[in-house]
């Protein structure tokens, strides 16, 4: 791998390790994994990242970051349903490997104590942009929103056929 200046070696290992996530999930995840993804050694990983932890808590935060920024980008066109652009993933069938990355990331958490403290705070995140994208909607009502969502990423990885997109809309809209 080509020399890169230090914080553009790590964003290319974040980056690598979302790659990971995307297509192996969670347990995917190693320093060797990365390392293969971006090009480089394990050791590198290891230079940049504390632990195998660190990186993964990195590289989930970021990616929330990234598709929270893409829901409020979504959502600043007033045509824009914000329940329905939340919900979007859940009903587009070429985005199966984003809603497996969330399934992936809740099963992570209930194993990783460690991770699972920062997996609480991007539900709080998630919690906060739903509300920010519809003021109406109580605290209580966007994390019950939140948690409907995570719900409904597990039931179409377990039951496609039952929990495809019509089915989805149709629990959504009530």
């Amino acid at each position: 791998m080509a020399y890169l200046p230090r914080e553009e070696r790590r964003a290319a290992i974040l980056e690598a390790t979302i790659r990971v996530l995307r297509s192996d999930g969670f347990a995917g995840v190693s320093a060797r994994s990365v390392a293969a993804a971006v090009g480089g050694s394990p050791g590198l990983i290891h230079q940049h990242f504390s632990s195998v932890t660190s990186l993964i808590t990195s590289a989930w935060q970021q990616y929330v970051a990234e598709s929270l920024n893409e829901f409020e980008a979504a959502i600043r066109d007033e045509e824009h349903d914000p329940m329905r652009e939340f919900f979007g993933n859940h009903v587009d069938s070429g985005q199966r490997d984003e809603i497996g990355i969330w399934v992936s990331a809740w099963a992570h958490a209930l194993r990783s104590p460690e991770f699972g403290v920062v997996f609480t705070e991007t539900l709080t995140d998630l919690t906060n942009a739903l509300r920010a994208a519809s003021p109406g909607l109580t605290e209580a009502a966007a994390e019950r929103t939140v948690l409907l969502g995570f719900a409904l990423a597990g039931m179409q990885q377990i039951a496609p056929e039952r929990y495809g997109p019509e089915r989805v809309l149709a629990i959504i809209d009530g």
